[in-house]
C-alpha cells in the first residue's frame, strides 16, 4: 500500500510540474566553472518493457550532499538508444527531464531518491516511458577531484621539541609542542575511512573569522565538505619527495586542503603544521586548544613579537623535517618511503615568510613557494639559492616594496606571478566552501575577490603541483612556463639562474 501511495503522490506532483516546466532548473546553467562537485554511474531499468541500460554523469551539490543538480548521459544495454538526463535533487525528491537523442521535446520526470555516502537508488516516473528504477554509485566533495594517480592518506602526529622552550607562555618549564599532519600517497579506492575536513573546534574558529555573521551555517557543516583523504590507509609503494606546509598567521592548515591533497595525489608527501600561539587554533589529542597569542599594541613590542613569532615557526618547520627524517629511518609504516634528497616547502602569508627563511637558512630545503607571502628582509640578508615561486594576489606587485627585495635576493630559477581578481584570503579553500554554504553572498563581500572561487583554487593548486614536479621531480621547465597559456588571469615573470 505504501508503495502505491508514493507512486500516486509522485504522479500527481509530476502532472503539476508539467504545467510549470520552467520550474526545473538548468543543470548546465548552475554547473560550477572548472570542475563538478562529483560524478556518478549506474544502471536503469524501464519496468513496462524491461529495457535496461547504463548512465553516467556529473553532479553539483548545494549546501549539503543531499541537495544539488545533475547532468547525465545514458544508453540502452544493446546500444539502440541514448540520450541525457538532467535535473535537481533535494532530500528524497528528484526532479528533471529525460531526453532521447534525435527526438524532441524532452519529457519531465519525478521520483524518490535514496542517497548515502557512496551509493544511490531512485524510482522515477518518466512521462511516456512509465516507471524506472535507477541505482549506482557516486563520489562527491566540495573540494576538487584529485588529478593525480594516487589517493591521499592522512595521519596526525603530536610533536614535542623537548630542547626548545615555549616563549609564548610564562611557565619556564614549558617546551614547544605542536600538531603536524602527514598527507601521503595511497592506492586509489582504499579501505580506510574518509577523514573529516576539520574537527568541531576548528570549524567554530573558522566561522568566527568571517567579516559578517554567518548564522545560517549549521555547526556541523564541516561534515558536508568530504575531502578525499583516508585514515588508516597504508602508504603506496615507492619513494616520494617531501614538502612542508606552513599556514598563514591566524590560519590553520585545514583550510588549504585542496592545494595539499592534489599535490599528494601526484606522488608527494606533505607535512602540514598548525603553530600554537601563531595559528588560528591548535587542537591537541586530549581536546585542549590553543589560539593566537595577544599581539602588543606598542609598535616596538609589536615588531619584536612578530620577529619572535617568525623565528618560532621557522624552528617548527625545521623540527618537522627532523621528525620526518626520524620517521623515514625507524617508523614501521613510513620507513624508506620519504625522498629526503628532494624536499620543498610552501606557505601562505606568514607561512610564506617562514618558507623564505627556511629556504635561505636550511640547505635541506631544495625549493620554495609562497602564496601571497609576507617577507621580513632582516631575516634574509643574503640570497635564496634554490628555485622559488612567488604567487601574489592581484594588487600586491604594485603595493609591496619587499617583493622587489625578494626578487633581487633570489639567485636560482625564480618565478613571480599574480592572479587577476584575487585577494589575500582567496589562497584558501574558504571561498569554495562559502559558495556552497552561503551561495547568495557574493565572494567579494567576504574578501575573496572577483575571481570565481573554484577558478582560483584550480589555478593555485595547478601551479603548486607543477612547480614542485619541475623542481623536485625533474619535469621539464616548459611545463611550468606554459601554464599561463591555460589561465588568462595569470601574469607571470621569471628569471632562470
Amino acid at each position: 500500500m505504501k508503495k502505491h501511495i508514493v507512486i500516486s503522490i509522485v504522479f500527481c506532483s509530476l502532472l503539476i510540474l508539467c504545467s510549470f516546466s520552467a520550474a526545473v532548473p538548468s543543470a548546465t546553467a548552475r554547473s560550477a566553472p572548472d570542475w563538478p562537485d562529483g560524478t556518478f554511474q549506474g544502471t536503469w531499468d524501464r519496468q513496462k518493457d524491461g529495457t535496461m541500460g547504463s548512465l553516467w554523469g556529473e553532479l553539483n551539490q548545494g549546501r549539503r550532499a543531499t541537495r544539488g543538480t545533475f547532468m547525465a548521459e545514458w544508453n540502452t544495454s544493446m546500444g539502440a538508444e541514448n540520450g541525457t538526463m538532467t535535473g535537481f535533487f533535494t532530500g528524497l525528491l528528484i526532479v528533471g527531464r529525460w531526453t532521447v537523442a534525435g527526438e524532441s521535446p524532452s519529457t519531465n520526470m519525478m521520483g524518490v531518491l535514496l542517497l548515502n555516502d557512496t551509493s544511490f537508488s531512485a524510482r522515477v516516473f518518466v512521462i511516456g516511458s512509465g516507471m524506472m528504477k535507477i541505482s549506482g554509485t557516486h563520489d562527491a566533495s566540495f573540494l576538487p577531484t584529485l588529478t593525480g594517480p594516487y589517493g591521499v592518506g592522512v595521519q596526525s602526529i603530536h610533536l614535542v621539541d623537548a630542547d626548545r622552550p615555549e616563549y609564548f607562555t610564562n611557565d619556564t618549564t614549558d617546551v614547544r609542542e605542536f600538531m603536524m599532519q602527514i598527507w601521503y600517497p595511497i592506492e586509489k579506492h582504499p579501505e580506510g575511512t574518509r577523514t573529516l575536513y576539520m574537527d568541531y573546534p576548528t570549524f567554530q574558529w573558522l566561522k568566527g573569522r568571517s567579516p559578517i555573521p554567518l548564522v545560517t551555517i549549521p555547526n556541523d557543516a564541516y561534515l558536508f565538505v568530504r575531502p578525499h583523504g583516508r585514515n588508516a590507509s597504508p602508504i603506496a609503494s615507492g619513494i616520494f619527495p617531501v614538502v612542508v606546509f606552513s599556514p598563514g598567521y591566524d590560519g590553520v592548515y585545514q583550510i588549504y586542503t585542496s592545494f595539499i591533497e592534489d599535490l599528494v595525489s601526484h606522488g608527494f608527501v606533505v607535512a602540514s603544521i598548525n603553530h600554537p600561539y601563531v595559528s588560528g587554533i591548535t587542537v591537541y589529542p586530549d581536546g585542549h586548544t590553543v589560539g593566537p597569542a595577544e599581539v602588543p599594541t606598542d609598535p616596538a613590542a609589536r615588531s619584536e613579537f612578530f620577529n619572535m613569532s617568525l623565528r618560532t615557526i621557522v624552528e617548527d618547520a625545521k623540527f618537522v623535517l627532523d621528525s620526518i627524517t626520524d620517521l623515514n629511518s625507524s617508523d614501521p609504516e613510513f620507513s624508506g618511503h620519504f625522498d629526503l634528497s628532494h624536499v620543498g616547502m610552501y606557505g601562505h602569508s606568514f607561512g610564506g615568510a617562514n618558507t623564505a627563511v627556511c629556504c635561505y637558512e636550511d640547505a635541506r630545503f631544495d625549493a620554495g613557494l609562497t602564496l601571497d607571502g609576507v617577507f621580513y628582509q632582516q631575516f634574509i640578508p643574503g640570497n635564496i639559492t634554490v628555485p622559488f615561486l612567488f604567487m601574489f594576489a592581484e594588487n600586491r606587485l604594485a603595493d609591496d616594496s619587499t617583493i622587489g627585495y625578494m626578487w633581487n635576493h633570489s639567485a636560482d630559477d625564480t618565478f613571480k606571478m599574480s592572479i587577476a581578481g584575487s585577494t589575500h584570503y582567496a589562497f584558501t579553500d574558504v571561498g569554495v566552501l562559502l559558495s556552497h554554504l552561503v551561495p547568495l553572498i557574493p565572494p567579494r563581500l567576504l574578501t575573496f575577490g572577483s575571481i570565481a572561487p573554484k577558478r582560483m583554487v584550480n589555478i593555485t593548486r595547478t601551479y603548486v603541483t607543477v612547480f614542485f614536479e619541475v623542481t623536485l621531480k625533474g619535469e621539464p621547465m616548459e611545463t611550468l612556463l606554459n601554464l599561463s597559456d591555460q589561465f588568462d588571469e595569470v601574469q607571470l615573470d621569471y628569471k632562470l639562474g
